[in-house]
């Protein structure tokens, strides 16, 4: 007998081979059976006629790290398929926090109303576990909160002792179950770090067989260059290299997209390891102050906002220009101004959804002020959607056999405190937006090839070995889905909207989502390497 029974279901094994119909037997966590079982009995019943059954979709860039303790539920994740998040990105982790690693995110946590009770990933996922958690969670560690928490957020380099702790650092987040190490090169204090240093740390990596992801050195004038120093570390270190978010910021760079993807085929070529993620947006989203010349980050938060309330500082920083550290300008956003939009203002929640043009004219300001005072203001926690890609690359870069599906957002939910917030439509609508858009609509890619992306490539990717694929043995981690009707809704003026056309939603045999519906199950597991 069976606990749960999926009759009928046509079969998507997410490694690309062509589907079948069957039906799936699961027992306890595990998938026990596919195929025709008859009559065979189970204490619950799904008849899947006409709908798809896939592996759980692996959210390969997640920031869902500080939410879990607030949102165990990951309403935004689960209602669009996902069952594993990978979080701990562009170099920010959930520990270890210590000294300025601590100070840097208490502003965040204390909005959310969350006591910060925690210093390492074991006492985190004790954290976590003890409240339940609907996905499962696999972590890395995040190298700008480990440099923060070892010599500070400062602007130098390492001393060969603070070299050797952060290696040593490495080595602890890895017995502790992490996959690899972050980097996000266009924050601090990634912007404070040299190429040598990232070599020597993900030596460290390396040898504990985990994976380097990266926010490269700038994805718009600078992306070329970032990319060759992504493809550099990766040989020097030979650590396997994850590319984040892939993408052309900018309108004047937009046409280095094909250069993007030649350089990352030439390190495949060559027989290197690497690959990348990206979400079917052409928006990202950002903190507010990333948009802020790097030397105003010199030194942690609390001296960025005494800069901004500096006359000179703010001078300066007028004279230099709004770049995102050094990557663009305001004429390389779509619509300029109005290309960059507030997505969370705290303290001034009447700007969330409107852009700084709109915001500036109102307060009769220049943008530049308006930046530097929403960010005073919100005691630097502000957050900004940045439009500036091109359609042309998206799906340039979302058909590279390498490539994989990433949402780059966090675990939110429509109601409550996240609720009264603008989150990016990433964060509910990634994985159906691919499978909608860019498969059933503009034929971009197959159904098979996209959930191979979402699936068995980025496990194969971290070597996830017990899920990604859907066969007898695996994980009972699914998605039942109707490829006619899958799409995803939410917009940037209302992101808070969950997708249409998936029925159900299984994390290690239980069922969290069923016809819209949340169940209130919390089945998920911290994952170790």
């Amino acid at each position: 007998m069976f606990d749960l029974l999926i009759k009928n279901a046509r079969v998507l094994d997410g490694l690309g081979n062509q589907e079948f119909t069957a039906d799936i037997g699961i027992t306890g966590d595990t998938v026990s059976e596919i195929g025709n079982v008859g009559a065979a009995k189970a204490a619950r019943t799904i008849d899947a006629n006409g709908l798809h059954a896939a592996p759980g979709f692996i959210d390969m860039h997640t920031h869902s790290e500080l939410l879990y303790p607030v949102n165990p539920k990951a309403e935004s994740k689960v209602h669009q398929g996902v069952t594993t998040e990978v979080v701990g990105h562009c170099g920010i982790s959930a520990a270890p926090l210590m000294g300025d690693a601590r100070r840097e995110i208490e502003s965040l946590t204390k909005m959310l109303g969350m006591e910060l009770n925690w210093s390492t990933f074991a006492e985190y996922n004790e954290r976590v576990l003890a409240n339940g958690v609907a996905v499962n969670i696999i972590h890395l560690l995040g190298h700008g909160t480990m440099r923060d928490a070892v010599i500070g957020r400062t602007d130098r380099a390492p001393t060969d002792a603070e070299i050797k702790k952060m290696q040593e650092e490495i080595d602890r987040a890895f017995e502790q179950g992490v996959w690899g190490m972050s980097s996000g090169l266009i924050y601090p204090p990634g912007t404070f770090t040299k190429t040598d240093e990232l070599i020597e740390l993900s030596k460290t990596v390396a040898r504990n067989g985990g994976i380097y992801s990266t926010h490269v050195r700038g994805e718009g004038e600078t992306l070329l260059k970032a990319l060759s120093e992504a493809v550099e570390i990766g040989e020097c270190a030979g650590v396997p290299v994850q590319v984040s978010h892939l993408k052309v910021a900018g309108k004047r760079h937009w046409g280095s997209g094909p250069k993007a993807l030649d350089i990352i085929q030439k390190a495949l070529d060559m027989g290197m390891d690497i690959a990348a993620d990206m979400y079917p947006y052409l928006a990202g989203h950002t903190e507010l102050p990333a948009v802020l010349p790097y030397w105003v980050h010199n030194q942690g938060t609390q001296v960025l906002l005494e800069r901004l309330a500096d006359p000179q500082s703010r001078a300066r920083i007028k004279e230099e220009g709004v770049q995102r550290s050094g990557e663009f300008g305001p004429e390389d956003l779509t619509g300029g101004w109005d290309g960059l939009t507030i997505g969370l203002s705290v303290g001034h929640p009447e700007y969330q959804g409107r852009s700084i043009k709109r915001i500036s004219e109102e307060l009769r300001k220049e943008p530049i002020d308006t930046i530097m005072d929403i960010i005073l203001e919100c005691n630097g926690v502000a957050f900004v959607n940045v439009h500036d890609q091109a359609e042309e690359n998206v799906r340039r870069f979302i058909r590279h056999p390498k490539v994989m599906i990433g949402s780059d957002a966090a675990a939110f939910a429509p109601y409550g405190l996240l609720g009264m917030t603008m989150p990016h439509p990433r964060t509910y609508g990634t994985f159906p937006r691919v499978l909608g858009k860019y498969v059933r609509e503009e034929k971009i890619l197959t159904l098979l090839e996209a959930i191979r992306k979402m699936t068995s490539l980025p496990a194969s990717r971290l070597g996830l070995k017990d899920r990604g694929v859907l066969a007898r043995g695996k994980k009972a981690d699914l998605v039942l889905f109707n490829a006619d009707t899958i799409s995803d809704r939410a917009t940037y003026e209302n992101p808070n909207q969950y997708p249409v056309g998936i029925k159900a939603v299984i994390v290690n045999g239980a069922i969290v989502v069923e016809d819209d519906e949340h169940t209130g199950a919390l089945p998920g597991r911290i994952l170790k390497k």
